[in-house]
C-alpha cells in the first residue's frame, strides 16, 4: 500500500493538496514504513485552481491515502471515489505516515 505525503521539506506535513508541487511517496510493506519516491507535478498557475488538484490527484492516483495539511470539498469527493482517503493534519511527515499506515491496515 502507498500513501503520499504533501511536505515542502519532508519532515513536515504543511501543504494544502492543490498547492503541493510535489509528494513524497511512502510504500507499507509487512507492517514497515519505506520511502519510496518523489513525485513532482508540472507548474500550473495559481488562478487555475481546478486544474493545480486534478494534476495532484493524478500524481497519487496509485495510493491509498494522502497526507496535507489542508483539502477542498471538491477534491476530497474526487479522491474518496478513487478509494483515496484525504487526511487533513499538521505534524511530522514519519510519525503521520506511520499513524496512517497502522489505521489502514487495521
Amino acid at each position: 500500500m502507498k500513501i503520499a505525503a504533501a511536505t515542502t521539506d519532508g519532515k513536515l506535513i504543511d501543504l494544502h493538496f492543490g498547492d503541493a508541487n510535489r509528494f513524497l511517496i511512502f510504500k507499507i510493506e509487512d507492517g514497515e514504513v519505506k520511502f519510496l519516491e518523489i513525485r513532482e507535478k508540472t507548474p500550473i498557475p495559481v488562478n487555475d485552481h481546478q486544474e493545480r488538484w486534478v494534476a495532484s490527484i493524478d500524481l497519487i492516483e496509485d495510493c491509498k491515502a494522502v497526507l496535507c495539511s489542508k483539502i477542498g470539498e471538491e477534491p476530497t469527493i474526487e479522491l474518496r471515489k478513487m478509494g483515496i482517503k484525504p487526511i487533513q493534519l499538521d505534524c511530522d511527515v514519519k510519525e503521520a505516515v506511520k499513524e496512517c499506515s497502522n489505521h489502514l491496515l487495521n
